[in-house]
């Protein structure tokens, strides 16, 4: 692995600037059959080939850290999402390690700003991508290839052509961004997609004569001046990075001017790697067992129209003290007093949505089976802020606007797949300044397609969201989710700055 640092002085950007002429004009010429001229930076100049995204149906893009998405594939990021080509961005750590020397700002602290930046960043690029966070330690990525590269093949699902896995490269010289590069390569074997992967820190270290860059073919994409716009406000809102943290030793920024010029400029490189079909036979099981698990269907509504079936409140809603204290509490960890338009997803017979009642405008209360909503309706009959529909989620979404959905008791019978549009559409559905709540049951149950934490864990990955309220208990987990940037209940009563 290559030895370097943030703060060395690097390759100057005119030295590649210079180098990229040389290689297109290589690269043109060998389109029409000339020797192209082995004379300039690159000495020999290995042909750059036009990146041609004509066959781009989805796009999967890979970052380490956060923060590389954006100055590897930010541009890519943008015209995909103005081209309505569908992006998911996973982000394998939170990048907690940057300022190892810092006073002001421990791991904890980085990783939750920086959380919080590759979000708005990639929201920045392409409002409607997925965001996935895996929370895997950032620095010891090596360690946790098998778990990067499952959780990337259960991205990638059952596509395959015109998918493209676009992940950081393996010769880039970060041990983080080559263990993220090979588990990439390895969800990508056998799939069908294209892979190809983007430089960060090669053009730190690396100089435009390296044998390095002869190795694959590169090609370029040309950015559109709204890519290039998106890209540079997405990177200054990595603020932790591109900014000091404090005026301290240990805090200077990450990505100094001279490193960003290399992503500022109109087009950015990704080298196409050809992906070798053989799949060790321990990698393919973990693969087979990770598309298994996403494809897992939904419990169906028939399901629970079985499960009611001469039972009016088979839950013991309103006759366990359990279920009671459990209600309390959510309606306490409410952020605000009064909110203008609730969503309830899986209302059952509405016990908790007459304690929303009271405090939101309007109440649409859903759910998928028949017989609970009678129940619901007759509770609430007085309510006429109330309403009750039968709807199977995620495909009959309810229309509307709400600062309010309350997610209880329902997430786990989701398949995974399910669940994660279900989250989209929640944050499609929510107001500026809205709020999710999510409260769920953490033993397992084996009707259950996932368990409560496997439930709050894709909350927690919610593009656009913070977590303000976390509270768990050995039975169940109770969490608050406000759109970012939020202030804490204290703050909007102004007790604290």
């Amino acid at each position: 692995m290559v030895s370097f640092s943030h703060t060395d002085a690097g390759t100057p950007e005119n030295l590649w600037a210079a180098a990229h002429r040389e290689a297109v004009a290589a690269g043109e010429a060998a389109s029409v059959g000339s020797v192209a001229p082995g004379s300039g930076p690159l000495s020999p100049a290995p042909p750059v080939q036009a990146l041609c995204v004509d066959d781009l149906l989805r796009l999967v893009v890979i970052a380490a850290h956060p923060d590389d998405e954006t100055l590897g594939a930010g541009g890519l990021i943008a015209w995909a999402g103005r081209a309505g080509v569908p992006v998911t961005v996973v982000v394998l750590t939170n990048g907690e390690a940057s300022h190892p020397g810092s006073g002001t700002h421990d791991p904890a602290r980085l990783a939750a700003l920086r959380r919080v930046e590759v979000t708005a960043a990639i929201a920045a690029l392409a409002p409607s991508a997925l965001v996935r966070l895996l929370d895997l330690p950032d620095g010891t990525l090596a360690g946790h290839r098998d778990e990067a590269s499952r959780a990337i093949s259960a991205e990638i699902g059952s596509d395959g052509p015109g998918t493209w896995l676009v992940a950081p490269w393996t010769l880039d010289g970060h041990p983080d961004h080559a263990a993220a590069a090979e588990a990439a390569c390895h969800a990508a074997r056998g799939r069908g997609v294209s892979l190809f992967a983007y430089p960060i820190w090669a053009w730190h270290w690396s100089t435009p004569g390296d044998p390095v860059w002869s190795d694959g073919v590169i090609r370029t994409l040309e950015l559109a001046p709204e890519d290039r716009r998106r890209k540079t406000r997405a990177m200054a809102l990595h603020v932790s990075q591109v900014q000091p943290l404090s005026g301290l030793t240990g805090d200077e920024p990450i990505i100094q001017a001279a490193f960003a010029a290399h992503f500022e400029r109109g087009y950015e490189t990704f080298i196409e790697i050809e992906i070798e079909m053989e799949i060790e036979m321990e990698i393919e099981m973990e693969m087979e067992v990770e598309v298994e698990v996403e494809v897992e269907p939904s419990l169906s509504g028939a399901f629970f129209e079985e499960f009611y079936a001469g039972k009016r409140d088979p839950w013991g809603f309103e006759t366990r003290w359990y279920e009671e204290r459990k209600r309390s509490l959510t309606l306490a960890a409410l952020p605000r007093k009064q909110f203008r338009a609730a969503l309830e997803l899986g209302c059952s017979i509405g016990v908790l949505t007459a304690g929303l009642a009271d405090r939101c405008d309007t109440v649409a209360a859903v759910d998928v089976a028949e017989q609970p909503l009678r129940e619901a309706r007759a509770r609430l009959a007085a309510h006429p802020g109330v309403t009750f529909a039968r709807r199977t989620l995620p495909a009959e979404w309810p229309e509307g606007s709400f600062d309010l959905i309350v997610f209880s008791e329902v997430g786990y019978y989701f398949s995974a797949v399910e669940l994660r549009e279900v989250l989209r559409r929640c944050r499609g559905s929510m107001a500026p300044g809205g709020v999710i709540v999510a409260c769920h049951w953490r033993h397992p149950v084996p009707e259950y397609p996932l368990n409560g934490d496997q439930v709050h864990a894709e909350l927690g990955r919610l593009a656009g969201f913070e977590r303000t309220v976390e509270h768990r208990e050995r039975d169940f987990l109770l969490e608050v989710f406000e759109a970012a940037p939020t202030r804490s209940v204290a703050q909007r009563e102004g007790l604290t700055p």
